[in-house]
């Protein structure tokens, strides 16, 4: 089989390279055939090395990656695309926000805007709560959240209480994923 570097790997490509666990979510390393490389020593150190093994290594980010074909990939669309036999359209969302739990239930396909919308909160978030800070010039909560184009101010609020009904009203309303900002 020829394959395009510049392409999505086939997905019977995919399939001889690994074996998808989809209860556990932990995707191994086959024992892969000779035709897949480039000289017989090749062949024969890469599986002594890999098969049997997990695929990938946590990147910074805590995205399992792994490098095939002189090239990188994000583990977890390689198992979108065993699982369902398809490239995934869009991007793969780790439900629970664990971006090394690449079980298929906790995968869905969604868009950029979807995807924004089951974020953690960012590291830098002072008040611990994602869309509400307080303010240091009059002491009050100010809530706000973006609709998908803009950011939407929802008011400034005596108690951190109030500021936190505010916003999660506007997480319903704008349809925001329940473990958004955990």
């Amino acid at each position: 089989m020829e394959i395009d570097k510049n392409k999505e790997l086939p997905i019977e490509f995919l399939r001889e390279c690994f074996l998808y666990e989809a209860e556990s979510g932990v995707m191994l390393w086959k024992h892969r055939p000779e035709h897949h490389f480039k000289s017989k020593a090749a062949y024969v150190n890469f599986n002594r090395d890999n098969a049997g093994k997990n695929v990938g290594s946590l990147n910074d980010r805590k995205y399992l990656l792994t490098r095939l074909m002189g090239k990188v990939y994000i583990v977890h669309r390689l198992v979108w695309a065993i699982h369902h036999g398809v490239q995934p359209n869009g991007f793969v969302d780790h439900i629970n926000g664990e971006r090394s739990d690449n079980r298929i239930e906790n995968l869905r396909i969604v868009s950029n805007e979807e995807n924004t919308r089951n974020a953690k909160k960012y590291n830098n978030n002072t008040s611990g709560f994602v869309g509400v800070h307080k303010r240091k010039d009059n002491g009050k909560y100010y809530a706000f959240i973006s609709d998908g184009v803009k950011k939407v101010n929802l008011g400034q609020y005596q108690t951190l209480e109030d500021a936190l009904s505010a916003r999660k009203l506007a997480e319903i309303k704008y349809g925001y994923h329940e473990n958004h900002g955990r």
